[in-house]
């Protein structure tokens, strides 16, 4: 008789995950021999040679939305700039990373990411920082980063990494550890011109290379029965050399309030009529389906994140 499965991290086997469904909402599967769907950290990448294209504020619209839903998510901060860390963390706890961070993490031999976590002001998110330290790692192996994540399973559902706009072995160790890659692009040639290096060189420099997709930033509807327009043409252009656009459901809608929620920590809503929080159904579907594509089921994302 053959023997059952077993979840090296929670202990499910293949007859009872009744931990599982009630942790997810769903029963889980098998992700690796020894290794469940609902223990495994789904981890996501943010990356472009471009600056300016928002990663980093899709970064924070996910990992809110996908806190506000109930999961647990982990940010790292791989940008020099430290633009995320310093979105999530305030001043007072800006002082831990100066010891927990991602190039003091990556240096550990011990190889464990939970040891230079630093809660987040927003509950439900972590974060490892970024520091001036990480432009000593350009000769790290390309895939410490992936011998290292399995620490978080079973203790994060998604880790969301946020990339340097550069091409060197930190962007190589993000992509190389991800389960999907998100390059977004504005419309415009430079961004193209990223996108096409991408579609160019990653393939060749990660082992297994798979799920890299572009994300429309700054879609208007308004011309989106348009037969010409630079949206239109931009647009064209991804689809003829054949690039895996994410479903236009998901493009963020061009919007001037997206510093309201990034620069003055405001909430984003679909309900009209809430205080001191940002109204745009558009952005917050957008944001919503993004987040969704990463799990399996029906993401319960409440009126407000």
């Amino acid at each position: 008789m053959e023997e059952k499965r077993k979840c090296r991290i929670c202990g499910c086997t293949d007859g009872d995950c009744r931990q599982c469904v009630e942790k997810t909402g769903i029963p889980c599967h098998w992700v690796e021999k020894d290794l469940c769907s609902a223990c495994k950290t789904t981890v996501v990448s943010l990356a472009s040679i471009k600056g300016g294209t928002g990663k980093t504020n899709i970064a924070i619209f996910i990992a809110k939305c996908l806190a506000a839903a109930g999961l647990r998510v982990l940010l790292i901060d791989f940008d020099l700039n430290n633009s995320l860390s310093f979105h999530f963390i305030n001043e007072d706890e800006m002082e831990q990373t100066k010891g927990l961070n991602i190039a003091a993490a990556m240096s550990d031999e011990s190889r464990n990411l939970c040891a230079y976590i630093v809660q987040s002001r927003i509950h439900g998110i972590d974060i490892i920082a970024s520091t001036p330290y990480l432009a000593d790692l350009r000769t790290l192996s390309e895939k410490r980063l992936k011998r290292m994540i399995p620490t978080l399973y079973g203790k994060y559902d998604i880790c969301i990494i946020d990339c340097p706009p550069t091409y060197d072995n930190i962007v190589l160790n993000a992509v190389n550890a991800s389960d999907y890659t998100i390059t977004p692009v504005l419309k415009d040639l430079f961004s193209y011109n990223a996108a096409v290096f991408f579609s160019s060189v990653l393939p060749r420099d990660v082992e297994g290379f798979k799920n890299w997709f572009v994300l429309i930033n700054g879609y208007d509807k308004r011309f989106e029965e348009a037969k010409s327009g630079r949206q239109n043409d931009f647009l064209e252009l991804y689809r003829k050399k054949g690039f895996p656009l994410t479903p236009v459901e998901t493009w963020l809608p061009w919007t001037t309030q997206v510093h309201l929620i990034v620069d003055y920590h405001k909430d984003l809503t679909c309900k009209k009529g809430l205080p001191s929080v940002v109204y745009n159904p558009d952005l917050y579907k957008a944001v919503s389906e993004l987040a969704s594509c990463f799990f399996d089921g029906d993401l319960q994302v409440p009126e407000v994140f």
